[in-house]
């Protein structure tokens, strides 16, 4: 069983094209997951791309409006604990002097925990302007998608022609 046969069995009869909007959208899995999952399925290689990079940089959006309320940066603070704050705020000077670049950076990397959903989250606990921000984020979305599709259709085909 392969990862996409495990995502498609969690969600029965969806539509994959569905499920890997989903996956975009969701915090675990953003558009590295989605591609990845695409690629799979064999989805269209258009769809998958740009399906992918929409349904994970319309999330920003939702994040800012959550992160906005008071409680629920209070969970956040609660969850992300003292230490985790004070260190922000001890570094919050070397982010701030490079804070864009900082922020692409961290969200451009394809790796688990670097995505849209964490750059938002970093850019409202270090307070940065919002628009910005989401002018950052979606760039840093683009080049980690530009990076996975590359490497999910490279690798592709590469077992293609090592198999077939």
């Amino acid at each position: 069983m392969d990862l996409a046969q495990l995502v498609s069995g969690m969600f029965g009869d969806v539509d994959p094209v569905v499920i890997m909007l989903l996956v975009a959208a969701l915090p675990f899995g953003e558009c590295r997951a989605s591609i990845l999952y695409g690629v799979m399925k064999g989805i269209d290689p258009f769809l998958v791309f740009f399906g992918s990079i929409f349904a994970n940089i319309m999330v920003v959006p939702i994040i800012f409006f959550f992160l906005d309320r008071a409680s629920f940066m209070k969970i956040v603070n609660f969850i992300l604990g003292k230490r985790i704050t004070k260190k922000i705020d001890k570094n919050r000077k070397k982010f701030e002097a490079y804070e864009e670049l900082a922020l692409f950076g961290f969200v451009a990397v394809p790796m688990v925990g670097t995505g849209a959903w964490t750059g938002a989250l970093l850019a409202a606990v270090l307070g940065l302007d919002k628009k910005k921000s989401f002018l950052v984020i979606a760039s840093g979305v683009v080049t980690a998608a530009v990076i996975t599709y590359a490497f999910a259709y490279g690798a592709n085909g590469v077992f293609g022609y090592l198999v077939g």
